[in-house]
């Protein structure tokens, strides 16, 4: 391989690229089911939600929501089009393709927005809504893992952060259990009352 293009991509790793394809597919998934949903509910308002399991999972509160539709169309048709582009990226990365480093820095950045609306999404559901959306809550887990790879490797791309980014890489691990972890203490200390009410 040419060493100038080596010199200006950044290494993921293989493991660490099936972990964002791994991601990035539950996040499709989920918000391919999210649509699928929102489109149902608007051919049958009466109909019952399949997401609507209890009074703590739910989405019912927030489906039709403003919150739900950012940019005027669902956010469930903006995060089909991420992950479904993260899931294409990281396919052709497992086939050898590095990624560059303005690709790398894109991603990162990218990543880091998405884990701020899983903040805010996370405060709109324990105070607005007082549900948690089952579908959302995969997106979730799925920014929370795919950001734990993509933004150190963003960071591998300057020359100040390379280190702290590959030592980020080699705990990615550790980063996605303590965000999950954090959302847990997050949504078990907010909804205090939807917990006790299903005990």
């Amino acid at each position: 391989m040419d060493k100038a293009v080596v010199k200006d991509s950044v290494p993921v790793g293989f493991i660490n690229t099936a972990v964002v394809i791994l991601g990035a597919a539950m996040g499709l998934l989920a918000s391919l089911g999210l649509l699928e949903t929102e489109l149902g509910h608007l051919r049958d308002p009466d109909g019952a939600l399949g997401c609507d399991l209890n009074s703590l999972i739910s989405c019912g509160s927030s489906l039709m929501s403003p919150q739900a539709h950012l940019l005027t169309v669902p956010n469930s048709a903006l995060g089909i089009a991420a992950f479904g582009a993260l899931v294409a990226i990281g396919a052709v990365m497992l086939l050898g393709t590095r990624l560059s480093k303005p690709a790398a820095m894109l991603l990162g950045l990218g990543s880091a927005c998405g884990l701020v609306f899983v903040g805010y999404f996370l405060y709109q559901s324990a105070t607005n809504f007082f549900a948690l959306c089952p579908y959302c809550m995969v997106v979730w887990s799925a920014t929370i893992i795919v950001s734990a790879i993509l933004i150190p490797a963003a960071l591998t791309a300057f020359e100040g952060t390379r280190a702290a980014g590959k030592t980020m890489l080699r705990y990615s691990w550790a980063t996605i259990v303590c965000l999950h972890l954090v959302v847990f203490i997050v949504v078990l200390f907010t909804m205090t009352e939807q917990i006790g009410g299903l005990l």
